[in-house]
């Protein structure tokens, strides 16, 4: 049985290319998607299509229009052949929000959801949140699909009194 401390989530920018097969099924043909479709093209309008480009043996899914976002590949451990359970895409729109433009989960995700009740999407977005956090200025965090603003706790800095 699968537990939710059990999960670990490890990012990366760029990606060997042996995950170009795994990363366009993932992102491009993934029938979780589906739900969202309007929105999915309504991002391509409002943002940029999102493609995977390669850089020697590495590759990144990127927005067609490199000045927008960057794009996180999301693993199940740091190990070099950890397993590739999502990508997301995003773009700091003002100097206080993020919005998260794309968030693609391996369709396996839904099914450890359903299964072992562990929702991998709120735990990818609790380190996201996490890491946002530490961005000078970021206090908003808007998901695009949903079309949903969070604000962003800040913790308090420590204070030791001597």
């Amino acid at each position: 049985m699968l537990r939710k401390e059990d999960v670990v989530l490890h990012f990366r920018s760029k990606i060997a290319a042996a995950y170009y097969d795994r990363l366009e099924r993932m992102f491009f043909f993934n029938w979780n998607q589906s739900r969202y479709a309007v929105r999915i093209t309504q991002s391509v309008k409002d943002y940029s299509k999102p493609v995977i480009m390669e850089e020697g043996n590495q590759i990144a899914l990127v927005f067609k229009d490199r000045s927008v976002g960057q794009t996180l590949h999301i693993f199940d451990s740091a190990e070099d052949d950890a397993e590739l359970i999502g990508v997301v895409m995003y773009e700091r729109d003002s100097r206080e929000r993020i919005t998260i433009v794309h968030l693609a989960l391996h369709e396996r995700c839904r099914r450890i959801f359903k299964e072992e009740k562990i929702n991998i999407a709120a735990l990818v977005l609790d380190e996201l949140f996490s890491i946002f956090k530490k961005i000078k200025g970021i206090n908003r965090v808007r998901i695009y699909y949903i079309n949903e603003e969070i604000r962003l706790k800040k913790e308090p800095l420590a204070v030791q009194v001597h």
